[in-house]
């Protein structure tokens, strides 16, 4: 006999789906509170319960998130990769001067873990992106509840930690090498969104 003989599997996605769609709800009604489109730079958004967060082909959200901050602070983090991979590829000599800035203001840097990021670039990739990320969800919501958001997180801790009690020197540095002040969404050309659809950042060399 068969072991599937005479038995009944059912797969009920009901609370799956009422989590994706209370995602769905609180998106809306923060793009209603806030005007976020100057930060929007994919106006693709897929929600995917169970994924990790990542911005590339399009903003894919989990349902993690248990509050507005949560996720507004997770949307501008992968909307800025966008930005951050625009960046790079029209202005490279500035990029490749803010990484090796970095990388030398911060040279034992950790990866993996809770504390860094994947890799080496990647970990410094984020000292840029959660930068920008606490800063623009700062626009929106006060900076301390941002800031204490950010650290309560189980990961990139380190990099998080090093935003926001090196905010104004990384501020410095990032208007010096031209990638603040912000350029909005709205004031990219066709070609620079074909530059922040690129799934990859431009290639740094160390």
């Amino acid at each position: 006999m068969s072991p599937d003989q005479n038995l009944e599997i059912q797969l009920d996605f009901t609370r799956v789906q009422h989590s994706a769609e209370r995602v769905r709800t609180m998106l809306v009604e923060l793009r209603r509170r806030f005007d976020l489109t100057p930060f929007e730079f994919c106006k693709r958004v897929r929600i995917a319960p169970t994924e990790i967060p990542h911005s590339h082909p399009r903003v894919t959200l989990n349902t993690w998130v248990r509050d507005d901050v949560g996720l507004l602070s997770t949307y501008m983090h992968e909307q800025l990769h966008w930005y951050a991979t625009w960046f790079s590829h029209a202005h490279n000599a500035q990029w490749v001067e803010i990484l090796n800035r970095l990388r030398q203001r911060y040279p034992t840097a950790p990866i993996g873990g809770a504390d860094g990021a994947r890799d080496k670039y990647s970990t410094y990739l984020h000292l840029v992106v959660n930068w920008l990320e606490v800063d623009v969800t700062a626009w929106f919501v006060d900076r301390g509840e941002v800031e204490r958001h950010a650290r309560s997180l189980p990961f990139y801790r380190w990099c998080y930690e090093t935003v926001i009690t090196d905010r104004l020197p990384l501020a410095g540095l990032y208007e010096e090498q031209g990638l603040l002040p912000l350029r909005h969404a709205g004031d990219m050309s066709p070609a620079d969104q074909e530059l922040t659809a690129l799934e990859t950042e431009a290639s740094v060399r160390w």
